[in-house]
């Protein structure tokens, strides 16, 4: 896949003046994000390693979010479930859970990478051509 490069932008009030920040300040490594991805789903992870795959994920996340919300989403008529996606994301970040069994947060590790993966493919959507939000294939560890 490589590296997307993409630049962020910083909201002033509409989106057509949002200003470009140089573009390869904070390149997407599609690569590594899909590593990470396919390092949780493959199987359950270990009580050990989740807290840094757990890491991984939310940085991953939060890098995407930016990114999918300064396309021109609105172009295609979808600027409302982009918005609802990346609430939905933000949300599920918050909700991790503190205590309980390791295997808890495994699963919430393996749901994480489920948003991972469906944010870096909105990230890599071209945003110029007309095309519709693509169906993704319903993983049965996703329950999203």
């Amino acid at each position: 896949m490589g590296t997307l490069k993409t630049a962020h932008r910083r909201r002033r009030g509409t989106r057509e003046s949002a200003l470009r920040a140089r573009p390869d300040q904070y390149p997407i490594g599609a690569d590594d994000i899909m590593g990470t991805v396919r390092a949780t789903l493959d199987r359950l992870p270990l009580a050990t390693t989740v807290d840094l795959l757990l890491l991984r994920l939310r940085g991953h996340i939060q890098l995407l979010l930016p990114e999918i919300e300064a396309m021109d989403w609105a172009r295609h008529g979808q600027d409302d479930q982009i918005r609802l996606v990346a609430m939905s994301a933000r949300d599920r970040l918050n909700e991790e859970p503190k205590s309980g069994p390791a295997v808890a947060r495994c699963v919430y590790a393996q749901e994480l990478a489920c948003i991972c993966r469906d944010l870096l493919a909105l990230a890599l959507a071209d945003e110029g051509a007309d095309q519709q939000l693509a169906v993704i294939t319903p993983n049965p560890l996703c329950r999203s």
